[in-house]
């Protein structure tokens, strides 16, 4: 008789557990049913608000250089749309989602490769993501992986609704910190038909942590622990030079890398030129996000893929290991002699680069 019960109780125990599981699948199923029945009108309202500020006057469209809109979060987000010369609303065109280097606006290396890209017959598409220059967003100049990536898909979704845009030649193309981002988007969106980086910064977190002594990493952690919490309780924030407050112009012993930057932000694409830049950030942040990485990700991506390095980059031998990582369709290509930041804007280094997405993308 208690062999009977012990086996009459496990197999309740067990049947139990089966029905946890099974509800606990359910459950998200079950709500996502009663949200949709009980929030019908406020999702039509949200739909009917989007697409109001979505709206696109095709016939105002022209070559060049387009401002326009789109939501994102909640939020409106700015981009600029640059289009082939002779440019044909009723026709189709490839068209490239561009992610920029992090803490930049699109008027900086946007503004460079969508002029260069239209030229070649894509629309090209860079927008400010949340925080950044003509978008909206509390917190200016934040850069974070978890603004970037919902952004990005969101402006992918944007741009599909576009009827000159030809959804089957739809790429994606990311500079810097833009080409984890890119990446990130793309492993689990099938629309990105297939990704080139330009000298991709892939592991913010080694950048980051490898960069700083210990005791000064502490310090920027605690401080940033601290202006969180500020920010939560008060609305507040302060901000802190991006590049730690380094002598301008930077020193002779300084570093390339550092001597590169000065030349980029400050003299080629400084607030001069594109006035919504600041070379400040929140410290609620850090100077660079270490969430920012896409090591781990990419011996899972199989999107057609080009990965292009300077030879004298700091980012080689990272973009090396990822193109060696990746398990699709891969290319590797080399522009001997460039640095990293030439890659942003100096012709004899950026032109033969442009060149090869050009001659990459045409393939898919």
């Amino acid at each position: 008789m208690q062999n009977t019960k012990n086996s009459l109780s496990k197999e309740r125990q067990k049947n139990a557990i089966l029905i946890s599981v099974v509800f606990a699948c359910l459950l998200p199923t079950l709500d996502l049913f009663f949200f949709l029945n009980t929030q019908n009108e406020t999702i039509k309202i949200i739909k009917m608000k989007n697409q109001e500020v979505l709206a696109v006057n095709y016939e105002q469209l022209k070559e060049g250089k387009n401002r326009v809109y789109f939501m994102s979060q909640g939020y409106k987000l700015a981009g600029d749309l640059y289009l082939p010369k002779g440019f044909d609303n009723t026709q189709k065109y490839p068209t490239i989602i561009y992610t920029r280097v992090g803490t930049q606006v699109k008027e900086q290396t946007g503004a460079t490769y969508g002029n260069k890209l239209a030229a070649k017959g894509y629309a090209f598409f860079v927008f400010d993501p949340k925080n950044f220059g003509d978008s909206e967003g509390e917190i200016r100049n934040y850069e974070s992986m978890h603004n970037m990536i919902p952004n990005t898909t969101d402006a992918i979704s944007f741009l599909r609704t576009l009827r000159f845009v030809d959804r089957d030649k739809f790429y994606g193309l990311g500079a810097c910190a833009g080409a984890p981002y890119i990446c990130n988007v793309a492993i689990g969106d099938a629309r990105i038909k297939a990704v080139a980086t330009l000298v991709g910064n892939f592991d913010a977190a080694a950048s980051l942590f490898g960069a700083y002594p210990k005791e000064h990493l502490d310090k920027m952690l605690q401080t940033a622990a601290e202006a969180k919490q500020k920010y939560y309780e008060t609305g507040e924030y302060e901000t802190a030079p991006i590049f730690g407050g380094m002598p301008l112009p930077p020193p002779e012993s300084a570093s390339k890398a550092m001597k590169d930057a000065y030349g980029y932000y400050y003299l080629r694409a400084g607030q001069d030129k594109c006035p919504n830049y600041s070379t400040d950030y929140p410290t609620i942040g850090l100077p660079v996000d270490p969430a920012r990485v896409f090591m781990n990700q990419a011996k899972f991506f199989t999107t057609p893929f080009l990965v292009i390095a300077g030879s004298e980059a700091f980012t080689h031998d990272m973009d090396r290991e990822v193109y060696e990582m990746a398990a699709g369709k891969k290319e590797w290509f080399v522009i001997d002699g460039a640095s990293h930041m030439d890659l942003y804007d100096i012709d004899q280094y950026l032109d033969p680069a442009l060149d090869k997405v050009n001659d990459f993308f045409k393939k898919y």
